[in-house]
């Protein structure tokens, strides 16, 4: 029994060195291929969770204004590349700034200050835009119930 073991342990072969270094470079080839596209995805899912952080901060603005009865104010701050978010009230624990990332610029806005108001509705409308490598990308605030909506341009 042993000895058949044995023999049958001469008789197989392996795969040569040839062999494996073809499979290694079919494997390197198929996984180059699926990381190439990896930094244009990486931006573009940047640009996606800075403008989800936006709008969901825009809603706390505006549910917060509403819950508690108070003046909320939105400023986007050019300067310093960011926004900051904050009660108009003295005693007031809501207060948010927020950087943009290093792919996002402001770009020229037809609003700067925007606050909204106890009942939720905005006391402006206007446009706020961002420069995403070469597009535009546009916060849209409309007159009256203190709805906005994001457009690329």
């Amino acid at each position: 029994m042993l000895n058949k073991l044995a023999v049958s342990i001469k008789k197989e072969k392996g795969f040569t060195i040839i062999e494996t270094i073809i499979v290694l470079m079919v494997i390197l080839v198929l996984l180059s291929a699926a990381v190439l596209p990896f930094p244009k995805l990486a931006a573009n899912f940047e640009k996606e969770k800075f403008l989800n952080q936006l709008q969901a901060d825009l809603f706390l603005a505006q549910s917060y204004a509403a819950a508690k009865q108070e003046v909320v104010e939105v400023r986007f701050i050019r300067a310093n590349n960011c926004y900051v978010i904050r009660s108009a009230a003295l005693f007031s624990d809501m207060a948010i700034q927020r950087e943009l990332p290093d792919t996002m610029q402001y770009a020229e806005s037809s609003l700067a200050n925007l606050s909204f108001l106890p009942n939720g509705n905005t006391t402006s409308f206007g446009t706020v835009r961002f420069k995403y490598r070469d597009r535009l990308i546009s916060v849209v605030f409309q007159i009256g119930k203190g709805r906005f909506y994001v457009k690329e341009e």
